[in-house]
């Protein structure tokens, strides 16, 4: 099984990618926290994967949210023992200590051991520290990622041990100031444009957290659970909603993956 965190896709493609390298089944880790679900069926001793994206240089809140409270149940009820578990991170601008991170909350919330960490490079998307590329670079980034991606899906699939992640040094030191216990989020950059909002709900569909309620037709942001994923920015269909005024004139992004299943465009300007 693949547990894999994703807002704009690239997480996502990457956990497509190595299923069918492997013939594995997928479990959306965010739509199990949004709907309070954290009871997982698992069959004793199969693989388990988990497949997330670096924010900040530590791992995304609802992923540590997941893990603290997900049950592994397995059909005889005795403490699930994964055969091999390993997990791969996305980045857009270079990794940092996250895996250890992980690997920490992991054992100390399961009781399980990383087998293998890897790092797959991507599309850089925080809208709040800088322009995400437009639909050209994108694709280009990707199809320059692909090898890696190959390469890892294939190492999974030999259930490969000892692998150790990609480590920037420069990310190794901002971890230490961002890979804490807590990661609060305000939600007070989040708003909306009022001229183009059409209160459609997709941000509120989108949100892994339920930080985001329609009132008056229109969204509005509350609570301490978000984690920044940015999905309510990059997923809105008019480019509505916003992070303060620097998402303004900004890109969004969105996989290419995702963007088709979602009928929107892969890359767009404002």
């Amino acid at each position: 099984m693949i547990l894999y965190f994703s807002a704009t896709g690239n997480s996502l493609a990457a956990a497509r990618r190595i299923a069918r390298e492997n013939g594995d089944r997928l479990y959306d880790l965010g739509a199990g926290l949004k709907a309070g679900q954290r009871k997982v069926a698992v069959r004793q001793g199969e693989d388990l994967g988990f497949v997330f994206p670096v924010y900040r240089w530590s791992t995304p809140a609802a992923v540590d949210r997941f893990v603290r409270g997900v049950t592994f149940l397995t059909p005889d009820g005795a403490p699930f023992k994964p055969g091999y578990c390993y997990c791969v991170i996305t980045y857009g601008y270079f990794p940092g200590d996250e895996v250890r991170y992980f690997a920490r909350e992991l054992r100390a919330s399961c009781g399980i051991e990383l087998d293998a960490a890897f790092a797959v490079p991507s599309v850089e998307n925080c809208i709040y520290v800088s322009n995400p590329p437009d639909k050209a670079r994108a694709a280009a980034k990707l199809a320059k990622a692909e090898p890696r991606m190959e390469e890892v899906a294939r190492a999974v699939a030999a259930r490969r041990r000892g692998a150790r992640a990609q480590r920037n040094p420069v990310g190794v030191l901002l971890s230490k100031v961002t890979g804490t216990q807590d990661k609060p989020r305000s939600t007070k950059p989040f708003n909306v444009l009022a001229d183009r909002c059409v209160g459609c709900g997709t941000c509120v569909e989108a949100c892994p957290t339920n930080s985001i309620r329609l009132e008056g037709g229109r969204p509005a942001w509350s609570g301490d659970a978000c984690s920044e994923c940015l999905a309510c920015i990059h997923r809105c269909p008019r480019e509505a909603t916003q992070y303060g005024k620097i998402s303004l004139k900004r890109n969004r992004y969105l996989h290419p993956e995702l963007a088709r299943e979602a009928g929107e465009p892969a890359g767009s300007q404002v």
